[in-house]
């Protein structure tokens, strides 16, 4: 009998190296590795840590107190100094009433300190004795309003902070309560706050109050994993406790810091410099599971390891199955693969597949791209009728079917160039964004741009299709989430035939978009506004004011006619046009008085870029002030007594202002004065007056905590009507329209 042990032998070892070689087997042996490195490493952690698990634990919530006080001690030793210096800023004033303006400094010097959010401030209050009167940071009122409507609470009432003034201390932190606003309705508002007050010994008839977030605080502050957390002070009264703390009887403690055990609860303590005592309590129980925890892992880890290993063998085999059928499939073109690997169904995958792919990839990308710029071009020499050699005939051009042409027209806001962010590359996402949208709907349509701020779809339906409209409601809505650096206008003209006339429509249908900064949708066909001008009494008096260099009543006439264009929602060309007027006749006469106007060149470049009335008064407002100081300089270099009455109406604007009081001042004649002033500026004194005053009056209506009343106090009208009058003179608006318009 021949001998055929050897053969045997030897086919045995290449079964077995066949079989070892593949991917399955590979996967799954790896996977067991990993397996069995992560059971040991485990089990060795869990062998040699176990025992100091308690003491580490005990140790980690030493450290964490011990963070927590340093972090609330700091804070406090902080917020003592940010208020002291407040008091340091302040004057003693005998005086029982308030000075208003006084007033808006104070208030805010103390929203200055509490812009830190570091402190966790949520307010300051500044307590008056002899006029009972507190001022936080919007407001002041006498100390029963503040406390009982603004800062109602059970434990502090306004007796309560009128008795601090007799005691002694310094500086002294109050238990934490529950403050709310309180009014007929019942309480809003509520939050837990930590009063803080500081007293300057220099200043007996003041102290301060600070109110600080308690809750945040111990959220940013507290490094502890539990939220059984406490604060005592020197006295063991309670200060605060954390959200989730329970009512319990805390022990004595005797030392400066440590822990100790009592029933079964671990309390850890610390105290800090200001005689506060910081506490953390953890059950017996919390730690001692901790450590058990470690016990029944063993079980946890055996279930582990068997769904492990489950899981590696089912991964392996659905892993390999499609590569033995890929394998299969591709056996039959017998070619030998470039470089030998460990895993032979990946030296046929890699060898058989790839460069098929390879080359398939490439000619389909490199067709797509030539389709796609075919596509480009052709449509684009069809919108805009330009001929070439060929004719006008294009396969590209489906000359049956309806379509809609959606025009996007890209206007950019300053804030996109603070991110320095190119133009050019905001258009083309912005481009890639609205063909996404659009190809959910429509997967046959075209989206490309057509100029640098002009980006066109190709939308093959009926201009009647409600998707249409659906569509351009989600490229608004995607909009709004960019509203901060651009806004589009949108239109939508459709038809069959004649590409040009849609494309044109298109054009003409953007011009309708009315002036604002917010993107909009023009799908009806409007006229066309006519050109907004001035009568020709209101340009002889433009001309006549503008030549004097009196540029109050020039910007009253302008705002006046802004108004009513605003109040009729005219288009954005018609805007632009009214502007352009405005700075033509400005730049006329500059010309007339031989006064270099180039400055004027920039201003129509930067006109393009106004979208609001906010943007275009102020564009205006600025054009027409330098425009009348050169003509003032012309006409007077360095008047000495126009130069006084503009320094005196800046400082005292608020103040009782007549011909004879500015006169006696500059120790001249009323008449003269007044002949002097008009010749001069071109204005009368009390409209000069007026105006500033109803500058300033513009500004104090910007914050909405200021009521209008106080508002025309404060810059010397002493009768409302008087004020309402002379604003909406000056502005166009009532001052309720004027603080309703800046809101929106």
């Amino acid at each position: 009998m021949p001998n055929h042990k050897f053969p045997l032998k030897a086919l045995f070892k290449l079964r077995l190296k066949e079989k070892t070689s593949s991917l399955f087997i590979r996967l799954f042996l790896s996977f067991l590795i990993i397996i069995a490195l992560l059971v040991s490493f485990i089990l060795f952690s869990v062998v040699y840590y176990r025992g100091g698990i308690k003491d580490e634990i005990i140790k980690y919530n030493t450290l964490s107190l011990q963070k927590t006080t340093e972090n609330y001690e700091n804070l406090i030793a902080v917020i003592h100094s940010s208020v002291l210096a407040i008091s340091l800023e302040l004057e003693e004033v005998q005086n029982p009433s308030i000075n208003y303006l006084n007033a808006l400094s104070t208030m805010q010097k103390l929203r200055l300190v509490m812009s830190n959010r570091q402190l966790y401030l949520e307010n300051i209050l500044l307590m008056y004795q002899n006029s009972g009167y507190t001022l936080e940071k919007s407001r002041g009122t006498d100390v029963n309003t503040m406390f009982d409507r603004y800062y109602n609470s059970k434990d502090y009432n306004a007796s309560f902070w009128n008795d601090q003034y007799a005691l002694p201390y310094k500086f002294q932190v109050f238990p934490a309560s529950s403050f709310a606003e309180s009014d007929s309705t019942g309480r809003m508002g509520e939050r837990t706050l930590l009063p803080i007050v500081v007293k300057n010994e220099q200043l007996p008839n003041f102290y301060l109050i600070a109110m600080v977030e308690a809750d945040t605080i111990y959220a940013q502050l507290h490094q502890t994993l539990d939220d059984q957390f406490y604060i005592i002070n020197e006295a063991d009264q309670p200060m605060y406790h954390s959200p989730g703390a329970n009512q319990v009887s805390l022990p004595k403690f005797k030392y400066h810091s440590g822990y100790m055990i009592k029933d079964n609860i671990y309390y850890f303590y610390k105290k800090g410099a200001s005689g506060l005592t910081y506490i953390h309590v953890v059950p017996d129980n919390t730690i001692s599971s901790q450590v058990r925890w470690n016990f029944s892992f063993v079980l946890l880890l055996i279930l582990t390891i068997a769904i492990s290993l489950i899981a590696s063998f089912l991964l392996s085999v659905r892993l390999n199955t499609p590569v033995k059928r890929i394998i299969e499939g591709i056996q039959k073109w017998n070619s030998h693969p470039p470089w030998e690997s460990g895993i032979n169904e990946f030296n046929i995958i890699h060898h058989k597949i790839s460069d098929i792919l390879k080359t398939n990839q490439d000619m389909h990308q490199d067709m797509s791209e030539k389709e796609s710029l075919l596509r480009y071009y052709a449509y684009s020499n069809v919108l805009k009728k330009i001929r070439h050699q060929q004719g006008d005939s294009t396969p590209w051009l489906p000359s049956d079917r309806p379509f809609v042409l959606v025009l996007f027209k890209v206007n950019y806001k300053a804030n996109l160039y603070r991110l320095e962010v190119d133009e050019e590359r905001a258009t083309v996402f912005i481009r890639e964004y609205i063909n996404r949208i659009i190809v959910e709907t429509f997967s046959d349509s075209l989206t490309f741009q057509m100029e640098n701020d002009q980006i066109l779809s190709i939308i093959f339906t009926e201009i009647t299709d409600p998707n249409i409209n659906h569509t351009l409601k989600q490229i608004n809505h995607m909009m709004e989430a960019e509203r901060e650096y651009c806004f589009l206008t949108i239109t939508a003209s459709g038809g069959s035939e004649d590409w040009n006339d849609a494309y044109q429509s298109g054009l003409e249908q953007l011009k309708k978009r009315k002036f604002d900064d917010e993107t909009q949708i023009i799908v009806e066909t409007e006229l066309q506004a006519a050109d907004i001008r001035l009568t020709q009494a209101q340009e002889e008096e433009l001309d006549a004011n503008l030549y004097n260099g009196n540029d109050v009543v020039v910007l009253q006439l302008v705002r006046r006619v802004l108004a009513r264009i605003r109040k009729s929602n005219e288009s954005t060309q018609s805007v632009h046009q009214f502007a352009e007027y405005i700075l033509l006749h400005t730049q006329r006469n500059l010309q007339q008085r031989n006064i270099d106007h180039t400055f004027l060149r920039q201003t129509f470049t930067e006109l393009q870029n106004c979208h609001t009335y906010e943007q275009l008064d102020t564009l205006l407002s600025s054009v027409i002030k330098r425009s009348a100081l050169l003509v003032r300089e012309l006409k007077d270099k360095r008047d000495h007594i126009i130069h006084y009455v503009y320094e005196y109406l800046e400082n005292n604007y608020e103040k009782d202002i007549t011909l004879d009081i500015m006169a006696d001042k500059l120790h001249i004649t009323r008449s003269y004065l007044s002949t002097y002033f008009k010749e001069k500026t071109g204005n009368n004194f009390v409209d000069y007056v007026n105006s500033v005053r109803i500058d300033k009056a513009k500004k104090l209506l910007l914050n909405p905590d200021i009521r209008i009343q106080d508002a025309a106090q404060f810059v010397g009208y002493q009768n409302i009507n008087s004020f309402n009058r002379m604003f909406k003179k000056s502005t166009g608006f009532t001052p309720s329209e004027f603080r309703r318009n800046e809101q929106q």
